[in-house]
């Protein structure tokens, strides 16, 4: 342990608003943090080194000492250690016990990391789940599909809160009663994208989410690039449902090569665009998932599995719901509906009943038919079930 770390756990208290400070920093790597530990004692002793001296040093370059000189002089830096500390951020420095220890393992681990929800316990297998955004319906349903069977095993779902197949995994984790872990490209406390906010919530109270990047950070596109290390460094197995030839989730690909985890992905259409990637992963050697039933047991076999207590599902299903998705699920029967027809029946304007229809489709509950209608799948009508069984209990009680 170097010295930084030592300095941590004789006094937490003390340090901790200088990890904050060296992770607000932004700038500071796994390499550059182990060197500035041969010269200083502590983050404490290295912010107060005046600027001439970490100059003479030679382990900074120009635009990390200027980053550095921004954060010593920012007036606001306690303010947003505070606000972090009671907005339930937590601030993770590697040597941290609750540091994730496969993350450790990487070369390039983040020396600061800032969550919000809860971390999976050190027994508990993760594995990610990551493809592209613009998913096909086949997609769509393997990732549903895969992230129920993972939460069933108590195996944790790793990935990004992306649209499409990483947001649809998580949600299916999640509903079947299981746990998520989600890597941001911005801050903890920055919802991306906007319209995955319920997600985020969620994951916020059952999951956890996580970043190397400071409170407040707004995303940007090299970010994601970045934080896709952080996915496959935490999973024991990538699993790749969907991708463009060139794409984030190559990306992601070819980091979980470079730190020694196993690839698996999805066969597709050969001439489906999503399935460019993950047709050609196979054709490189990737582990090949024609059996969901099979290839979970594998990893039950491999690494464990019930790692993490399971939520009820049955509750959880109907709490995944918003208020709106609830109203409507509510109103489902067997025959099709449009948008106008179902605003009438919950009083929501129809525009806003077509963006519900669209994310109840997404969590299996409701289908396109054409021409503006839609229809309850099975898993809709037994959630309607659910919700007014759980209606008449209350108003019994």
């Amino acid at each position: 342990m170097g010295t930084f770390g030592q300095a941590y756990l004789q006094d937490k208290e003390r340090q901790l608003p200088y990890f904050y400070r060296l992770g607000a920093a932004g700038c500071i790597g796994s390499v550059t943090y182990e060197r500035l530990q041969e010269y200083f004692g502590s983050p404490e002793d290295f912010f107060k080194t005046d600027a001439d001296k970490l100059k003479s040093l030679g382990i900074l370059t120009e635009g990390q000492l200027s980053k550095i000189e921004k954060v010593k002089k920012d007036p606001g830096i306690m303010k947003g250690y505070e606000k972090a500390l009671t907005s339930g951020i937590g601030i993770l420095p590697v040597e941290s016990e609750e540091y994730p220890a496969n993350l450790k393992e990487i070369d390039d681990y983040a020396p600061v990391l800032f969550t919000k929800g809860n971390l999976p316990g050190p027994e508990v297998p993760c594995v990610s789940i990551i493809g592209a955004r613009e998913c096909s319906g086949y997609g769509a349903a393997v990732a549903k599909r895969m992230g129920e069977l993972f939460a069933e095993k108590g195996i944790a779902v790793i990935s990004g809160m992306a649209r499409g197949i990483d947001s649809l995994a998580q949600y299916a984790a999640l509903s079947a009663g299981g746990y998520s872990l989600a890597f941001l490209g911005g801050g903890v406390d920055v919802i991306y994208p906007r319209e995955s906010r319920h997600l985020y919530e969620i994951l916020e109270e059952r999951g956890g989410l996580v970043s190397e990047f400071p409170p407040g950070t707004e995303p940007l596109r090299g970010y994601f690039a970045r934080r896709n290390r952080l996915i496959s460094g935490m999973s024991h197995v990538v699993c790749v449902v969907e991708a463009k030839e060139k794409s984030g989730t190559m990306i992601t690909v070819n980091c979980a090569l470079d730190q020694g985890r196993e690839v698996w992905a999805v066969p597709g259409r050969i001439n489906d665009i999503t399935s460019f990637g993950t047709n050609e992963l196979i054709r490189q050697g990737a582990g090949v998932i024609n059996d969901l039933n099979v290839f979970t047991e594998e990893v039950v076999k491999r690494y464990g599995g019930a790692g993490q207590a399971r939520t009820s599902a049955k509750n959880t299903v109907i709490d995944l719901l918003s208020s709106g998705e609830r109203k409507i699920a509510e109103k489902l029967d067997e025959n099709s509906f449009t948008a106008e027809q179902m605003s009438v029946w919950t009083e929501i304007p129809s525009f806003e009943v077509l963006g519900l229809c669209i994310t109840l489709s997404e969590k299996g509950m409701v289908s396109s038919m054409g021409a503006g209608r839609f229809m309850a799948s099975g898993r809709g009508i037994e959630v309607r079930n659910l919700i007014l069984s759980e209606k008449g209990s209350e108003e019994g009680e």
